[in-house]
């Protein structure tokens, strides 16, 4: 049985625990809350000079109830919407991955959960199988983000097949491999087997965008990897240790994005 995706309101608690995550200074990583702030300019004011945890949290909750209760008739809109829209290539979507990333669906994998949320930044957890999606994304992106964010999944899946000594706690930022499964997203849905269902085009993270490899960007340098071992009509597993020697070539530029 192929899985299907979920769309479901994010709870309050989620999103206040959810946006003051992306919203925390970091000391590793990247700085998320520049994104957040684009489309919360407001919360953006509220937090201007606070200098404590405590009162950042507690500005971020009474901004959260209030914003999430104002918008909560959309969110079910968007949900709706969302369900009705994604559920027309649910199926040919899920069909074809296995066959790009040549590894079958987990049989007790039914459901994969899209939680409608106020947050711009769309965080995935690989073991529950559920992602965050932005509730004002357009259609066409929305489809982009699901298939992207369903990806991973999948991916991750195939990753422990290849690489059986793999240490979960690197498939999430700021590890190496984190920045490879997001480098790979696009180039892998713009498998023209991919792209007869989906047909839009895909993402991929500024940052990633702005390093250099020779002439071309990070994305294009691995697009042109995967093209080659597409051509060479090459296992998916043998292109992914390619793909992950040639990232551990480039890993201090990757990681200094």
């Amino acid at each position: 049985m192929l899985p299907k995706v979920k769309f479901v309101l994010a709870s309050l608690k989620w999103e206040v625990y959810n946006l003051s995550t992306f919203c925390s200074p970091l000391k590793i990583g990247w700085d998320w809350s520049r994104r957040v702030y684009r489309v919360h300019p407001l919360l953006k004011e509220e937090l201007n000079g606070v200098k404590t945890n405590k009162e950042r949290l507690k500005i971020i909750r009474k901004y959260t109830k209030k914003f999430w209760k104002e918008e909560y008739q959309q969110l079910k809109t968007q949900k709706n919407l969302f369900q009705k829209e994604w559920s027309k290539i649910n199926d040919n979507y899920m069909e074809i991955m296995p066959r790009v990333l040549e590894t079958d669906w987990p049989i007790e994998r039914k459901t994969i959960f899209g939680s409608i949320s106020i947050n711009p930044i769309n965080p995935r957890n690989l073991k529950h199988w559920w992602f965050s999606i932005f509730y004002l994304n357009r259609l066409t992106f929305m489809k982009e983000t699901v298939a992207h964010e369903v990806l991973h999944f999948l991916y991750f899946k195939k990753w422990k097949e290849v690489f059986t000594d793999a240490d979960e706690k690197t498939f999430d930022s700021p590890y190496l491999e984190w920045h490879l499964s997001e480098i790979l997203a696009p180039v892998i849905l713009r498998d023209k087997r991919i792209q007869s269902i989906l047909k839009s085009g895909t993402g991929s993270y500024q940052e990633h965008l702005k390093i250099k490899i020779g002439s071309r960007n990070l994305i294009q340098h691995f697009e042109d990897l995967y093209k080659k071992s597409r051509k060479k009509k090459e296992p998916f597993a043998q292109f992914l240790q390619t793909a992950y020697k040639e990232a551990q070539k480039h890993k201090n530029k990757i990681l200094n994005a």
